[in-house]
């Protein structure tokens, strides 16, 4: 089996019926204190204190030497970032009300231990403190990746430092409604950036760019963000995305259970030795905005407060699990070129939701999006949340407005902070 085919093996391995289809969400969470700054890794009150504190309350630690740098219990798992961001995911459930439990049993679990003041925000980039400022997790990968990235692209740091997102893990039946749903994600990518933006301010200032975690990946590396040209050809596959790959660098390896740099592509660190493990590595070394494993990942939506997370979610259930729904977004994106797409990236960075996209308005799209849909009823609720961002009023609009009137940046932010009213502290 050659390097093209253990890959593709490997995708299609993460064919399913679809009666068993479910969903993934992974949360990433900025610590702050009350003035809003970063609590990063190694600080008394971030992530090694609380998750030493979470041990007590049943949470098993896995640990690099001394360190906590994750957590589980039962099928939750915590894992903190690069900037001590905190992530927390739970395992595949069928619908978006059982992911709110695993988010609200998360809550429940982790909001007491949190220090005085600090608290939790679901927003998309570091309001207050600087990148520099901000000390790295004690990670050898991370380490490898942050060397590595002192020479790669302008902003990579701040991606890894400073950002926060929600992403979204869905299944495929087979090749035909996997190249079906990852191009039409891909397609969604700067409706999703404009709408869900939640990134609005930097070192205590609002950004002069929209879409501002899309501006940080696309200064990254361009080798293994953003979107493959290919995805606007006539098909992108199993085959398509093994050879995005294989041509990008490796950044590191792991081979036999250690990891070390690696000055070449992720085909030029394979071999016919290459185990499943290892494999798994290397695909988690390219970042596009969607992503392939054995399943798909949606990556480009801001970390966001309930009650918006869920009903993202509930959006994008109800777009890759309903045939009908599919067929109708195609209709709509299907035509996109790459040129139109960068085009509009490019444009949406000055120009937010009012950016154009084939002709209309990124809120125009939005509004379409949602009236094409066949909505599940026990979805709708969800959906209806994010009824203003659709229409533009996003939170990066909403958290700017204040801070123009003058409130604190802290007063502002509050917009994302994890409302601990939602919850029942136990």
């Amino acid at each position: 089996m050659n390097k093209k085919e253990q890959i593709i093996k490997y995708i299609a391995s993460g064919e399913v019926r679809k009666e068993k289809e479910f969903l993934g969400g992974e949360y990433e969470h900025i610590l702050l204190d009350r003035e809003g700054k970063a609590l990063a890794y190694p600080h008394p009150r971030g992530a090694s204190h609380i998750f030493k504190e979470l041990t007590k309350r049943g949470w098993q630690p896995e640990r690099e030497g001394d360190h906590i740098l994750s957590l589980r219990k039962g099928d939750h798992v915590i894992t903190t970032e690069p900037g001590g961001q905190i992530e927390y995911s739970g395992g595949p459930k069928k619908t978006v009300l059982e992911l709110e439990e695993d988010l609200f049993f998360f809550y429940r679990d982790i909001l007491p231990v949190l220090g005085d003041g600090d608290e939790l925000y679901c927003i998309g980039f570091q309001p207050v403190s600087s990148i520099d400022s901000i000390e790295i997790l004690p990670k050898a990968r991370y380490h490898a990746m942050y060397d590595y990235f002192t020479t790669h692209g302008s902003h990579s740091h701040y991606m890894m430092k400073g950002t926060a997102a929600l992403q979204l893990s869905m299944d495929y039946k087979c090749e035909k409604d996997y190249e079906r749903k990852y191009g039409i994600a891909c397609r969604l990518s700067n409706i999703f950036y404009a709408l869900f933006d939640n990134a609005p301010f930097c070192e205590g200032r609002p950004t002069d760019i929209y879409g501002w975690r899309a501006y940080i990946w696309e200064h990254t590396d361009p080798a293994r963000s953003g979107i493959p040209k290919e995805v606007f050809g006539s098909r992108f596959g199993y085959e398509q995305y093994a050879e995005f790959l294989l041509r990008t660098p490796a950044i590191f390896v792991l081979k036999n259970g250690k990891f070390s740099p690696f000055g070449g592509t992720i085909g030029e660190a394979m071999d016919e030795d290459t185990t499943t493990e290892e494999l798994e590595h290397l695909m988690t070394m390219v970042f596009p905005d969607v992503r392939t494993k054995n399943f798909f990942e949606v990556r480009m939506v801001d970390s966001l407060p309930y009650p918006f997370n869920m009903g993202v979610i509930a959006l994008m259930k109800n777009i890759f699990y309903n045939e009908n729904n599919l067929d109708r977004l195609w209709n709509l994106l299907g035509d996109l070129s790459y040129k139109e797409h960068i085009r509009s990236r490019h444009e949406l960075y000055e120009k937010g939701p009012m950016a154009k996209m084939m002709g209309k308005t990124l809120i125009r799209h939005g509004m379409d999006l949602f009236d094409a849909l066949e909505i599940c009823e026990d979805d709708r609720v969800y959906i209806e949340e994010i009824l203003p961002l659709l229409e533009g009023n996003t939170l990066r609009r909403q958290m700017v407005a204040q801070w123009k009137k003058g409130y604190g940046i802290h007063d502002v932010i509050a917009l994302s902070r994890v409302q601990r009213d939602y919850v029942e502290i136990k």
